[in-house]
């Protein structure tokens, strides 16, 4: 991370306590600054009274206020891993992004295929897969560690995909649709199981 960067971080995390009391910077700011930041390798030996982290010291900066950026359109649905170690984001600009939770980097480049608004993403229990639903009406299964798509879109859907989630055992899918109904679909036949 450039020192710009580093910079920003520092006062994002720090401001508020900064700007109530310059001291702050010094007794507060500095010891919480990462091991790895910029701030803390310059800085830290200059002020040896300050106060010390024995454990658990980050490494690297946390996500913590922090913005997750690289999507061209609105973002319009997130969610978490099981383990809370990656975020899944779907947007309007067709795409889906996997990023860092601990330092909102991007994990790769975009997963590509729908061919219109993405409206919902989740992951599978064991985090191996990401099912995501869209305005062009299919669901798409991918790889969360590749970014591959598992399989052909599950289409004969004829209304929106509003939402959709894998089941505990990752062999169904349930998808919520524009026209109020629910259909329950199986992974390996691709056949609806009921739809309400």
């Amino acid at each position: 991370m450039d020192d710009a960067a580093d910079a920003q971080r520092f006062l994002r995390l720090f401001s508020g306590m900064i700007s109530y009391s310059t001291p702050h910077l010094y007794l507060s700011a500095l010891p919480f600054s990462p091991k790895s930041s910029g701030i803390s390798t310059r800085f830290t030996d200059k002020f040896c009274h300050s106060a010390k982290i024995i454990s658990d010291h980050n490494a690297t900066w946390s996500v913590v206020q922090g913005e997750l950026r690289g999507h061209s359109g609105s973002v319009e649905c997130v969610a978490f891993s099981a383990d809370g170690k990656r975020i899944v984001s779907g947007s309007f600009d067709k795409t889906i992004r996997l990023w860092d939770a601990e330092t909102g980097e991007p994990l790769r480049a975009p997963l590509e295929g729908h061919q219109d608004w993405v409206l919902s993403v989740a992951f599978s229990p064991d985090g191996k897969r990401i099912v995501s639903g869209s305005f062009d009406k299919t669901i798409r299964m991918w790889d969360s560690e590749t970014g591959e798509p598992l399989q052909s879109p599950l289409e004969g859907h004829e209304h929106l995909v509003l939402s959709g989630a894998l089941s505990p055992d990752g062999k169904r899918i349930v998808s919520a649709l524009s026209n109020n109904t629910i259909r329950l679909l199986s992974v390996d036949t691709k056949v609806c199981s009921f739809s309400q």
